[in-house]
């Protein structure tokens, strides 16, 4: 069984804050916390019937295209 994504979230971001000095980890408002969070969180990818991701290297520019296509699971 895979883990709850956002018990996951959690622990990354529990394990981010670890990381950090005390005194800055400290600092983070309830704001910021959610927005590092929503970071973590849009790591998982969710599966698609199609998905097309490739870089495009020109001389003058550097972009990437991106195609997904798949059900439709929100609801209406």
């Amino acid at each position: 069984m895979a883990p709850d994504r956002s018990t996951a979230r959690s622990s990354d971001l529990t394990s981010f804050l670890a990381r950090l000095p005390a005194t800055l980890a400290a600092r983070f408002d309830a704001e910021q916390l959610e927005a590092v969070e929503l970071h973590f969180g849009m790591r998982h990818r969710t599966r698609h019937a199609i998905d097309f991701r490739r870089r495009l290297r020109l001389p003058f520019l550097r972009c990437y295209v991106v195609l997904l296509a798949g059900r439709e699971r929100a609801a209406e």
